[in-house]
């Protein structure tokens, strides 16, 4: 049996996309959601999953090169948003930590519609990060760090 999928979008559906997760993912009581407290995280409103880039298909449009892209700061993740509703959709890129590159591949959980069958957003744990001061060794936190948002 295929792992299920699910849809997504911008408020007004211009980016359009699919994700697969796998049913681990969706067996979790509390799978994570993600909500860091670095600036464009805060003013962008953005809480994410993180799912492996093969599990995203962009529907809408077809090519990520259409998309508006914004990088902030090292200019080494794209932040891909609507520029007609102004949602922030995904991002991908690399950040380091300590030295150590890590991939980044992550949508906004609020962009999943809802309701979807076997997928529930109430069901997701939040856990807060502190990257606005390069903290990410700290691990997550069942509350908001300095700046952050609940």
């Amino acid at each position: 049996m295929p792992d299920p999928t699910f849809t997504g979008s911008c408020h007004c559906g211009t980016i359009a996309y699919t994700i697969t997760l796998p049913p681990s993912f969706l067996t979790n009581p509390t799978p994570a959601a993600r909500r860091c407290n670095c600036t464009i995280c805060q003013k962008g409103g953005y809480t994410s999953i993180r799912i492996p880039s093969t599990s995203f298909t962009l529907i809408s449009p077809t090519s990520k090169s259409s998309l508006p892209d914004y990088q902030p700061k090292l200019k080494n993740v794209h932040l891909y948003f609507c520029d007609k509703c102004g949602v922030q959709v995904f991002r991908e890129g690399t950040y380091e930590v300590a030295g150590a590159k890590h991939e980044l591949f992550s949508v906004n959980l609020g962009t999943l519609e809802q309701p979807q069958e076997g997928l529930d957003l109430r069901r997701f744990k939040m856990e807060y990060w502190d990257m606005r001061h390069d903290n990410a060794g700290a691990g997550p936190r069942d509350e908001p760090w300095e700046g952050g948002l609940v």
